[in-house]
């Protein structure tokens, strides 16, 4: 077997996300991110350690878990996209009104983002989700400094294995299993006669491009179908010379041109 270099995990390709609104229908994970200085995971395993008749040395068998992530954490308010502070303003209100019991309870994913479930992937990673109790311990800050919060999530049984989708932001338990996606395709009259404007949701992929073809009919192509050929390579706005009430096909590939995402829509161009 030939030596493969070993690729280091630094700690930003650990993802940390935490459910604020557990009580509610849909889920709202927020990053573990701007102002955590650190935030580990302790497993805690149990140990019982025997010693028979036989034998001089002991033996020791790993028995249970009690797995904790102690954080700390400098205290901001009111950041937003790249400086949310949702999580850390949820975790400090836990101690500062002297939460308990269910109100003290969550859902906390750990994601890997140097692990994509699927080779090339930029959406979706492993992760581990994990419902917590949140013990806030100590805030504190001398004159001039910010104030420092820290705290436990501690576990609640044992962790869920699944995928992060990293547009969508929430974690589907179990093995991923991929599916050609659909996308939405509206074509409106475009600048120039004979040609149409497209757009297409939700936006492309980081790492994907589209391609086209326009028909009286075209099929969709197949999950990871080749598409290097028979389609015509599209920017994603410029407008596209076709005929009013063909069908226009895009796909989204991604960089071996293997379709991903596809979506159609009736020609309407200017007349």
């Amino acid at each position: 077997m030939a030596d493969k270099k070993a690729k280091k995990v630094t700690r930003n390709l650990i993802a940390d996300y935490l459910n604020i609104t557990p009580t509610a229908t849909d889920t709202d994970f927020r990053l573990m991110g701007y102002g955590f200085n650190t935030l580990n995971e302790t497993f805690g395993a149990q140990v019982d350690k025997k010693t028979y008749v036989n034998e001089v040395t002991s033996s020791s068998t790993t028995r249970a878990y009690d797995s904790q992530f102690p954080y700390d954490y400098d205290l901001a308010v009111d950041g937003e996209g790249k400086y949310d502070t949702a999580a850390p303003e949820y975790l400090q209100e836990i101690g500062e009104l002297h939460k308990t019991g269910s109100d003290c309870e969550t859902d906390y994913v750990k994601v890997k983002m140097y692990k994509p479930v699927v080779e090339g992937s930029t959406r979706y990673f492993e992760a581990r989700k994990f419902a917590v109790s949140i013990e806030p311990t100590n805030t504190n800050g001398a004159g001039g400094e910010t104030m420092v919060a820290t705290g436990n999530l501690n576990c609640i049984g044992d962790p869920v294995l699944g995928y992060w989708d990293s547009v969508e932001q929430t974690f589907t338990d179990g093995t991923y299993s991929e599916t050609l996606e659909t996308l939405t395709v509206e074509s409106a009259v475009g600048a120039t006669t004979g040609t149409t404007k497209i757009t297409v949701t939700p936006a492309l992929e980081s790492g994907h491009s589209y391609v086209y073809k326009t028909a009286s009919t075209v099929a969709a192509p197949a999950l990871n179908d080749d598409c290097s050929t028979g389609y015509t390579m599209w920017n994603g706005s410029a407008d596209i010379t076709a005929v009013t009430g063909n069908i226009i096909r895009i796909v989204e590939v991604d960089d071996q041109y293997r379709a991903k995402k596809t979506g159609s829509a009736t020609v309407v161009a200017k007349a």
